[in-house]
């Protein structure tokens, strides 16, 4: 029996990974966890993709399925290259402290014991900083590889800039490379750390 006829092609709701998994008896009622992302999600709920001879990948087994090594591949000869997904960071001014993003969903906030925040800032004494104050999104964006969005985590917070414009609840904005985000007390730099190996 061919490989390839074991084979089946993914795509996850949530991020647009493309996932390269094993057609087995009972798929349909399973669960699958998106490599990326990692959002569980039922198998009924992923995009069935067509796969062609070639594009397997035995070499990359994740949790008795086959991952594809990237977001998506051609399988045209002479095709652009692939883009390169790089997740941003963000450091802070002044300390150098910094923090590595994920995909997803990246709540940013002061440290405080009934903080929910993915990243929390320790801020002292000083209270103007929200718990969960901003929340950075990332997800894949066909032909423009990882996108960061940056918007404010709830309404009612003390005032927060981007590239020196106030930010205000609902407005979402594109993050570029070496955007300074003022939150109260606290300043910090988004970066990619090889901007060359992205697309905004």
């Amino acid at each position: 029996m061919s490989y390839m006829t074991d084979l089946i092609r993914i795509k996850c709701p949530f991020d647009g990974a493309v996932l390269t998994v094993v057609n087995q008896p009972g798929l349909e009622t399973k669960s699958v966890t998106c490599p990326i992302c990692k959002h569980k999600y039922p198998f009924t709920q992923f995009k069935r993709i067509s796969i062609t001879a070639g594009s397997g990948d035995p070499e990359t087994d994740y949790d008795g399925l086959r991952e594809h090594t990237e977001y998506t591949k051609s399988n045209q000869a002479g095709s652009a290259p692939q883009l390169n997904y790089v997740l941003g960071r963000l450091r802070r001014v002044g300390t150098g402290e910094s923090f590595q993003l994920k995909p997803g969903r990246n709540v940013i906030g002061r440290k405080a014991m009934k903080s929910t925040a993915d990243f929390m800032i320790d801020t002292g004494a000083e209270r103007t900083m929200s718990r969960e104050h901003i929340l950075i999104e990332i997800k894949s964006v066909p032909g423009k590889g990882m996108v960061h969005y940056l918007s404010l985590y709830k309404d009612k917070i003390n005032p927060t800039y981007v590239g020196g414009e106030q930010l205000y609840y609902g407005d979402c904005i594109v993050l570029n490379s070496n955007k300074l985000i003022n939150l109260p007390g606290v300043d910090l730099i988004f970066e990619i750390p090889d901007e060359e190996k992205t697309t905004m």
